[in-house]
This record gives structure tokens, sequence and C-alpha cells, in this order.
């Protein structure tokens, strides 16, 4: 495929426009977003951002994973390792009700051992260690989850955490099926633990589809009713703390940049004040980090790249055990440096990206618009690019 023929988000923006048989103006009205930014991205002059993908994909009436060009139902059709890895995890999350444990049945402390392996493994990337190891523990759990009193809840809390480990693991596979169901399961689950602070854990998880579908100020009214479950403990500041994060993000994509700034400051004053647990549960991250990672990013949500250059270079975003999070965070900021005209450092952050996180940075959605649009801006391929496009595997 040739770089004319690549099909770019912009690309699938315009011809969908065109098949509603509505003007860029018109998306822009229904879209909520500016006519210019409408015309640039179809252009391929600046890559989509998630909350243009988002608030698009909602006016056209299609799917984001329609402009992102993505399955949402992807299944491996070579016999592989991994196809082998899945099919168990999709066997194991369709066992709930015919569970089929292998040896003596292991204890609720044997099998959150077990959990916590994996889970350390997900936090490191080592999705392929992870993944084999999470349904022979399903399988074992489920039974255990049926009991009555606080042994049942005991054991409901660590499908809890099971579940959505199951849900991170196919996400990380593009499998979306996978990942939507178990989703479903511990949201559902959630009540049932006797922890309210898991149904927070859902409410934040459940707020991704927000975000996904451009129901930004549903997101952040359920994260409000969420916040009611909050009590004084520190597991429930470390909560507050991400869940300001994720009303910090919303917002940005509601448009109110100054409201996005109040919840991260918000989330900074629980950090300073009661310096919570920084991962009181799976996939939680409460952490300072965390939150320079969400400030930095804001501004790009809404195409103000100076500002988030600006707030790159006042923090230090490094630490060799979250490389998702410090992985992500060279996305965003390639991305800002694409939107300011620095192809240079654009492609410095990306291989940042790529040398911290590699399984994220190829997969990532906006790596390869951003990829895309640095070869729109200079169609005359250097090596630097062209050996980044073919690592990715985008065609430029």
């Amino acid at each position: 495929m040739t770089h004319d023929e690549y099909d770019s988000v912009g690309r699938r923006v315009a011809r969908a426009r065109r098949l509603a048989g509505i003007t860029q103006q018109q998306l822009a009205d229904r879209a909520h977003v500016g006519l210019g930014t409408i015309r640039h991205v179809e252009q391929g002059r600046i890559p989509a951002s998630p909350s243009f993908v988002a608030s698009v994909a909602r006016a056209l009436r299609v799917k984001p994973a329609h402009l992102y060009d993505t399955r949402e139902d992807q299944v491996m059709e070579e016999p592989s390792a991994d196809s082998a890895t899945i099919s168990d995890l999709r066997s194991a999350l369709d066992a709930y009700d015919d569970p089929r444990p292998e040896g003596a049945p292991l204890t609720l402390a044997a099998i959150s051992r077990g959990l916590g392996t994996v889970a350390r493994a997900i936090h490191q990337e080592r999705y392929d260690e992870a993944a084999p190891k999470l349904p022979p523990l399903l399988h074992h759990l489920y039974p255990l989850a049926e009991q009555s009193g606080r042994k049942g809840e005991q054991a409901r809390a660590a499908l809890h955490d099971a579940y959505r480990m199951a849900a991170t693991i196919g996400g990380q596979y593009r499998q979306f099926d996978l990942a939507a169901l178990a989703h479903e399961r511990h949201i559902h689950l959630a009540p049932s633990t006797g922890d309210p602070l898991r149904v927070v854990v859902s409410a934040y998880h459940r707020s991704t589809r927000h975000l996904q579908y451009a129901d930004f100020r549903a997101g952040l009214r359920l994260l409000t009713r969420a916040r009611d479950h909050l009590d004084a403990s520190p597991e429930a500041r470390a909560m507050a703390v991400q869940l300001d994060l994720r009303s910090a993000v919303l917002a940005a994509r509601a448009g109110d940049g100054q409201e996005a700034d109040e919840y991260i400051a918000e989330a900074r004053a629980i950090l300073d004040e009661f310096a919570p647990p920084e991962r009181p549960y799976f996939n939680i991250d409460a952490s300072a980090l965390n939150t320079a990672v969400h400030w930095c990013a804001l501004p790009v949500e809404q195409y103000d790249a100076a500002e988030s250059l600006r707030r790159n270079d006042a923090v230090r975003v490094q630490d060799p055990t979250r490389p998702e999070r410090v992985g992500h965070h060279h996305i965003d900021m390639a991305r800002a440096c694409v939107l300011h005209g620095d192809r240079e450092k654009a492609l410095v952050h990306l291989n940042e990206a790529r040398r911290i996180s590699p399984r994220r940075t190829r997969q990532h959605p906006q790596v390869r618009e951003t990829v895309v649009t640095l070869a729109e801006q200079e169609r005359r391929r250097d090596d630097t690019l062209a050996g980044f496009a073919r690592w990715a595997g985008v065609q430029v």
C-alpha cells in the first residue's frame, strides 16, 4: 500500500461524512468540533485525537472502531501460542457455571497469590507470561465464589480482580469482545463482594465506554455518583484520586479545560495531604506520576500543543517500573510535538515510547495517526520516519 492509499482516520471520516450526505460545517456543528479541526484531520494535517474520534463517531452514528478501522470482535485465526492462550481464557470465562478445576482444589489464599503474580506480570507488560496463568485460577475460583457469608464475599472480591485482569489481557491481545465480557462481569459482581469501594472501581472502568462513545457528561455524572461510596479510608482516598483523573479527561474531552484542571488540582491536594496508597486495587494508579501524565495530556485533547509541552517541561515522567504510564506519556507528547510542528522531537518521543512500552506503542491507534500525519506533513520520507513506521506496521 502506498502512502496515498493509506486509509487514515481522516480519510474514513471524510468518506463517512459524504455517505451521510453532510458538509464539513454540518459535521462540525453536530460533533461540537471546530470546522478547522474537521478540515485539518480530513486532510491529514493534524492527527485525530481520541475526543475527536469519539465525538465525530457519535455525530456520524458509527462506532469509533469503524473510524480506527478495528474490529470489536477480532479473533485469532492462525494457530499460535497466543491463539491457544486466548482460547483457554475464553473457555474459562464461559465456565463460570461449569468450572473444571484441575488437580486438588486451591485455597483462596493460594489463588490470591496466583492473581498477585498475574497482576505483577501485567503491570510490567509481560502479557505472554500473565495470560496462561489466569484461566486455571478462574476455574478454581468459581466454586469458592458461590459460598455464602464472608468467605464467599472474599472469593468474589478475588474474582472481581480476576475479571479485570482478563479484560486487560483481552484488550492487549485485541480481543475486544472478550474484554467487554470481562468488564460486564466485574461490574455486575462488584456489589456482592462486601467491599463498597469495588463498586467505585467498576464505575471507574465503566466510564471508559463514556470516553469511547463521547458521553462525556454522562461519564462525569457516573463518577459523581460513585463518589457517594467513598469513605475516609486511605483506599477510598486513593480511589478519589483515580476518579479525579478520569473526570479530568472526561471534562477535557467535553471541552472544558478549566474544569479538567480543577479535577487535577483536587487529585494533587489529596496526594499532598494524605499520601494514599498508589495501588489499592488492581489496575488503579493513584500516584503522583499518573497525575503528572494526565496533567500534561489534558491540553492535547483540545489541540493546545504549546501548553502540553510547557507542562511536560515542568515535570519529570520517569519510572522503569511503570512502562505503560511512561510510554503513554511519550505517545501524548509525540502528538503534541506534531501539532507544534516539531517533527524531530515527535520522533524522539515515539522512539522513547517504543523503547519503554513496545507492545502498547505498536498497537496504540494514536501512534498510527501520529506517524501518518508526519508522513502527510512531509512527503519526503527519510530513513528515521520510515524505519519507525516499518517497526510499527504503519504503511506510509
